[in-house]
């Protein structure tokens, strides 16, 4: 994934000392840069970390500390992809917004990196809904019963 990068021009201040348009600059550029770089645990950054628990508002707990926070999150491929997805599914919700307070603009910027457009796939075909012919299931009970 290339990484441009972003300036403060881009971002409107959020009105806390935490959302400074130069500090959001500078979270979206190590975010992408991190992510590129398959997420090194050296690059994950004190505002980094911040960013995501708690400035940015995408929605991650703290998990008690940075080493925490990467461990749960992003020390595996399988946690690596389900953040990807969370932080992708987040900023698409809030993108649309105008609210620099909860980072709408930083989720814009992220939501297009994170969620490019999908190419359209081919619809599959679907079973005929009439049940004629149809061998009935089985009921199945999804936990065991008393009696």
């Amino acid at each position: 994934m290339a990484t441009p990068r972003y300036r403060p021009e881009q971002f409107v201040d959020s009105g806390w000392g935490s959302g400074t348009p130069e500090r959001k600059a500078r979270f979206v550029n190590s975010l992408l840069r991190f992510i590129a770089d398959d997420f090194p645990r050296e690059q994950f950054t004190r505002p980094l970390y911040l960013g995501l628990s708690t400035h940015g508002y995408f929605g991650f707990i703290a998990h008690y500390d940075i080493h925490g926070f990467y461990d749960e999150q992003l020390s595996t491929p399988a946690r690596r992809e389900r953040f990807l997805s969370d932080l992708a599914r987040d900023c698409q919700k809030d993108a649309h917004l105008d609210r620099p307070d909860l980072w709408s603009d930083v989720k814009a910027v992220l939501a297009s990196r994170l969620m490019p457009e999908e190419p359209l796939r081919s619809p599959r075909r679907l079973a005929p809904a009439s049940s004629f012919g149809a061998r009935p299931t089985a009921a199945r009970p999804d936990a065991p019963t008393l009696f």
